[in-house]
């Protein structure tokens, strides 16, 4: 017993105290984007249900509810959580010690003459323990803890980027009602020609020229309208696919595509990109890949093992004690390749932030011109086209019921409007995609200008 004790002592001091371990992840603070908005987390025990599922949106639907929803059923977003909960488990684990070991041998028997019988064996029972060196726990820890946080912030990153695929999809499934709209208006408006030329024709002042291709108007509008409507299903589809739908059953969207996001300066865009979530879990993968070279730096010490336990000689009745002390000789494998291999992945890691802080300036560049851009091109659309070219429609189909115009002036005329009107939906679509690419690469809301 007292060999037991005294190795039970060795092993103890060798091991060290037990460092307090964190039950959950420190998840990066969340940022601002979709802040108040509750997101899915998966539960500690891998088997419960997810929490907070959420009926599939149906009705009218604004952005605010197809947030909500994305955020608590997203299939890719729940991915993400389990990931960060198994790389909790897997921070338990780091922590934990070998296991010691039992073993029993026994000698001197079943022989012949005097070790026939068990009368002359030795039984010799031993307490083993896998002594780890170099500091292999700490360093498993780190790069644990350093796992852990990684999968923290591609937890954060996902989220960003579901909001963002959210408020695009949104924003598309509006241009295509709206463009749905404008094909119903085009064909209603072409009928009402189609019935103004039919008409002139009985009257005698038409002729059967101008009924024919109103005629023609008509079948082109229906066929524009059928594409559009298409569109729309495949817009709805889209949205629907981001809170885990498999078919849109949700009404319609409602929201104001007109109300378009400010244009900030460039100078608060790259300080926000320096803190954003594409910039930022580079630094936490660095650390990870500095783990990885400090644990391929301390499997370089082997390990010893320490075994001690009694021997009973049956003959005598004797007993004594046995230790022994196992240790491998690096003479052949030094762990240099793993270590060479980690500095290598390290500095790799270097060139690869660079080359992503490069890219994600350029994005925000190219999101910021495209956002001015677009948003001067809706002002002039708004004030100056759309005024206009409504004007001259409406003053163009008065002449030609009247008799003083031709028919393709007012057709010419009609499609000019239409042409304006879709050049500004296209407008305002690109607006809010460039500012969403924007709050992307930021993690932070762009605000809506008065």
């Amino acid at each position: 017993m007292r060999c037991i004790a005294l190795l039970g002592c060795a092993v103890l001091a060798a091991l060290g105290p037990a460092a307090p371990l964190a039950s959950r992840a420190q998840e990066p603070e969340p940022y601002p984007l979709g802040r108040d908005l509750p997101a899915l987390y998966a539960p500690a025990e891998a088997t419960a249900h997810l929490p907070g599922a959420s009926p599939e949106p149906a009705g009218v639907r604004r952005l605010g509810d197809a947030l909500a929803a994305a955020l608590l059923r997203n299939p890719e977003l729940a991915a993400e959580a389990y990931e960060v909960r198994a790389r909790e488990a897997a921070l338990v684990q780091a922590g934990a010690y070998p296991n010691p070991t039992l073993s029993v041998e026994v000698e001197d028997f079943a022989g012949s003459g005097e070790y026939r019988g068990f009368q002359n064996a030795q039984t010799t029972v031993l307490l083993g323990q896998l002594i780890e060196l170099g500091g292999k726990r700490v360093t498993r820890l780190g790069l644990a803890t350093a796992e852990r946080d990684l999968a923290s912030w591609d937890y954060e990153a996902r989220r960003i980027d579901v909001l963002v695929r959210v408020a695009s999809a949104f924003v598309d499934v509006l241009a295509a009602q709206e463009r749905h709209r404008l094909a119903d208006e085009a064909l209603e408006l072409a009928r009402a020609m189609q019935r103004v030329a039919s008409l002139r024709l009985r009257a005698g002042v038409g002729s059967p020229a101008e009924e024919i291709r109103a005629g023609v108007e008509v079948d082109v509008a229906g066929v524009e309208r059928e594409h559009t409507e298409h569109e729309l299903v495949a817009a709805r589809q889209q949205l629907a696919a981001t809170w885990g739908g498999e078919a849109a059953r949700f009404e319609r969207a409602e929201g104001d595509l007109e109300a378009l996001p400010s244009v900030p300066s460039m100078q608060d865009l790259a300080r926000q990109l320096e803190v954003g979530p594409g910039v930022a879990r580079w630094q936490a993968e660095l650390a990870q890949r500095d783990a990885l070279l400090q644990r391929a730096k301390s499997d370089r010490v082997p390990d010893v093992t320490l075994r001690a336990g009694p021997r009973r000689l049956s003959g005598p009745g004797d007993t004594d004690v046995v230790m022994e002390l196992l240790v491998p000789l690096p003479l052949w494998n030094r762990n240099q390749g793993a270590v060479a291999e980690a500095e290598h992945r390290l500095a790799k890691l270097a060139a690869q932030t660079r080359a992503a802080r490069v890219r994600a300036v350029t994005e925000l560049a190219t999101a910021r011109v495209g956002l001015e851009a677009s948003s001067e091109e809706a002002t002039l659309l708004r004030t100056r086209v759309l005024p206009g070219t409504e004007r001259a429609v409406e003053a163009l189909r008065r002449c030609y019921e009247a008799g003083r115009s031709a028919q393709i002036e007012v057709l010419d005329a009609e499609r000019s409007r239409l042409a304006a009107r879709e050049q500004y939906l296209s407008a305002l679509t690109e607006a809010h995609h460039s500012a969403q690419q924007i709050e992307r690469l930021t993690g932070v809301p762009l605000e809506v200008r008065p």
